[in-house]
């Protein structure tokens, strides 16, 4: 049963982890630096650099939607 739940959890974090890397990827940054720093600390340092980005850097790096066009 242990071993269950550290496979799960593991799945859990890699999924995590592979939705911000592909998130980074394919959203719009102001700058190519900020997209850059953010794929480097997320890819390198894969918990806390996920953690991270989900608590701070999906509000305050992407543009907003109006900017778009």
């Amino acid at each position: 049963m242990f071993i269950f739940l550290l496979i799960a959890l593991g799945i859990a974090i890699f999924g995590s982890w592979l939705y911000a890397i592909i998130e980074i990827i394919s959203d719009e940054y102001k700058n190519d630096t900020d997209k850059l720093l953010w794929f480097l600390l997320v890819f390198f340092f894969p918990f806390v650099g996920t953690i991270v980005y989900f608590s701070i850097g999906r509000n305050k790096i992407s543009l907003p939607a109006e900017e778009y066009v």
